[in-house]
């Protein structure tokens, strides 16, 4: 097209001369030729105008030739960035080869840090805007007659005529003020790699030779300041500036970052870490956290969480940041350099400092900064799942009274067990795959049947059992207890009213309540009436189980139940009794019809002093008019202790294994003979 454009332009020149050519000739004969044709003095005057005016066109034309060539040229030549491209690069180094003596001719080679890394991070439009501000610093520090050429990519070179040391080094400098001073409080940072030569008499190099000399410097230098380079080691989201950065979603209140925005980061992050980079999802929050909302309102609360995501982000071994929710944040932590012990230690020893510095802001509170952590060992792993890991350490930490906690497979296990349990629950129940099992009491003086224990199992549809003591903790922390205890209710009072034989013998049958039914007393009682209007039993037949620990916790609630219960005609009992909650002067106000003795008595070892404490404890109890029954008898010496206490009645191995509600006769009530059952199946 450049070429077309040329050839046009000559060819119209030439037709113009050509013309004006023309015109001199016809205007330069004969005069008498000139009158004999006709044409006055006028018109001749007038052809010489026009031929001046073309000959002054034609010129023009010339010179707009020259100017086109001279502009292509420096278009050709020129970069986007305003300096010279690689072409005039090499071709200026083709004519200092030219000249005489390549003497004192200074190369230096730049090489921008990072630009691939900010391109991914921020975009393409970002990762120009720090070209372009590397130019103008070279601008700005370059002397108008120096060479500045950009030779690909993130390359950059300067030619220095009349160069020695002393000018070389102050021209480096000077670059490294101007960027130095453009990092200050800039969102992202510039940093590059330099290596220069000169060609002196010691050290006479040709152009090809300074060019090689200084690539070969360039890179020393850069594999100097990478470790040095923030971006370089790994702590890509140092580059961010949280207070100005606006190209990701950041917290409202914290200005951390946001989920997609942390996600996006952390999967960046892996993506360019190097194989002896350590790193680590942490989740954290702060016991005792509402203490502050209660005590001296919300504001103070959000104060302390912007000072935990301003302190947290300050640390150099944290990359980025973010606030799940309330009090919960997450963030990756870079430990490399470190074992896992020592990172450990960096973090609980920054829980510990925060956690210090926020009670002595709040007088009489008691923080303490909780944390989990999931070292991450496989990169192409979810963050997602990466980030569940570090929630189910954190909540091991919260369970136990440790303030750090550390993701191990058993915890994965665990975890994933009990979402297992959470998501199959509902099915479960509407499949029937929570039967309902029984273990009766005897009577300690005629080792009748007197009453049973009703208990829950659940037989997944592939045969599996999955225990109570791995499924009840659970179903009472997401409240599906309540459906899992009115299912059983339901079932009892279904068997108690279609047998009218077991109903003869006013063989009570106990049921456990969780403590979830206290925060909800009122509709427990209305569901309970109604379940009692479906199936008519006597309250005589079913006996409601309270454990002693949640009793204690909830003491008000609690005796509000009770006496709810008692109005209904139903009987209360106490669950788990001696765990070591109780106190002698509770034991006096106990509003329970009936104390089970757990069965920690009599695991302890049977030496003199303590059987005595406990009878005599069964003794205080049963002087209060209180019924007892002791659970956990298995073996013989068990069952000849409870004889010589006196209790009521005994539950345990010894007697009867749990067997279906179903197998539950009258003759065996009557008969008072032990019933046999499979103990694989049977066991808890």
């Amino acid at each position: 097209m450049k070429n077309r454009y040329t050839t046009f332009l000559l060819y119209s020149c030439a037709a113009v001369i050509a013309l004006i050519l023309v015109i001199q000739i016809y205007g330069l004969t004969d005069r008498n030729l000139v009158i004999n044709s006709g044409i006055s003095y006028s018109r001749i005057r007038l052809i010489y105008g026009v031929s001046i005016l073309l000959s002054i066109m034609a010129v023009s034309l010339l010179f707009s030739k020259e100017e086109v060539n001279r502009g292509l040229k420096r278009k050709a030549y020129t970069d986007i960035t305003g300096i010279m491209n690689k072409h005039a690069c090499l071709e200026r180094m083709t004519m200092l080869d030219c000249n005489d003596s390549t003497l004192k001719i200074g190369f230096v080679l730049f090489d921008l840090n990072n630009l691939k890394k900010v391109n991914d991070f921020y975009g393409h439009e970002e990762g120009d805007k720090l070209i372009q501000n590397f130019v103008h610093i070279l601008r700005q520090g370059s002397d108008e007659k120096y060479f500045l050429g950009r030779f690909g990519g993130d390359e950059f070179v300067t030619i220095i005529e009349s160069c020695d040391e002393g000018l070389m080094e102050a021209y480096l400098d000077q670059i490294r003020e101007l960027t130095d001073r453009f990092n200050n409080g800039k969102s992202i940072r510039l940093s590059y790699a330099s290596g220069y030569a000169i060609s002196t008499r010691e050290h006479y190099y040709l152009m090809d030779d300074l060019l090689k000399e200084a690539d070969k410097k360039m890179y020393e230098n850069k594999k100097m300041i990478k470790a040095l380079d923030t971006a370089e080691t790994g702590q890509i989201s140092k580059i961010l500036d949280m207070k100005k950065n606006v190209l990701f979603d950041r917290d409202e209140l914290t200005e951390l970052y946001g989920y997609k925005a942390f996600m996006s980061i952390v999967r960046k992050v892996l993506q360019f870490s190097g194989s002896d980079a350590r790193l680590a999802i942490v989740c954290l929050d702060i016991n005792n956290f509402g203490y502050v909302n209660d005590i001296y309102g919300r504001r103070e609360g959000d104060n302390i969480l912007k000072r935990l995501a301003a302190e947290l982000n300050s640390q150099t071994f944290c990359l980025c940041a973010h606030r799940l929710y309330s009090d919960n944040f997450t963030y990756l932590a870079d430990i490399s350099g470190m074992s896992k012990e020592e990172g450990m230690e960096m973090i609980q020893g920054w829980n510990k400092q925060f956690s210090r510095l926020a009670n002595e802001a709040y007088k009489g509170a008691r923080f303490i900064v909780k944390s989990g952590i999931y070292f991450i060992s496989d990169p192409c792993e979810t963050v997602e799942t990466m980030i569940n890991n570090a929630h189910y350490a954190h909540k091991s930490a919260k369970a136990s009274h440790q303030d750090i906690a550390v993701y191990c497979k058993e915890l994965g296990q665990a975890a994933k067990k009990r979402s297992d349990i959470i998501h199959s629950f509902q099915n479960a129940l509407e499949q029937n795959e929570f039967e309902v099992y029984v273990q009766p009491q005897v009577s300690c003086g005629n080792k009748k049947i007197c009453g049973v224990e009703a208990l829950v199992r659940w037989k997944r549809s592939d045969g599996a059992f999955v225990y109570p003591g791995e499924f009840i903790p659970i179903l009472e922390q997401t409240g599906d207890i309540v459906e899992l205890d009115f299912y059983v209710y339901e079932r009892v009072f279904a068997y108690l009213n279609g047998n009218e034989s077991f109903r003869e013998k006013n063989v009570p049958i106990s049921v456990n309540v969780s403590r979830v039914h206290l925060l909800e007393i009122d509709r427990f009682i209305i569901r309970l009436k109604e379940l009692g209007s479906k199936y008519p039993v006597s309250p005589k037949l079913v006996v409601f189980e309270l454990t002693e620990s949640a009793y204690i916790q909830d003491i008000d609630d609690s005796h509000t139940f009770i006496r709810r219960i008692h109005e209904l005609g139903y009987k209360v009992s106490m669950d788990d009794f001696g765990n070591g909650y109780s106190s002698l002067k509770a034991i006096q106000s106990l509003p329970f019809d009936e104390i089970k003795f757990d069965r920690a008595f009599l695991d302890k070892n049977t030496d003199e002093k303590e059987p005595r404490t406990f009878l005599q404890l069964i003794g205080l109890i049963k002087g209060l008019g209180i019924s007892v029954v002791c659970e956990g008898a298995e073996t013989e010496e068990h069952v000849r202790l409870l004889e010589r206490s006196e209790c009521d009645s005994i539950q345990g191995y010894y007697y009867y294994k749990p067997f279906p509600l179903e197998e539950l006769k009258v003759q065996d009530i009557v008969k008072g003979e032990p019933l046999q059952a499979d103990p694989a199946v049977l066991c808890g």
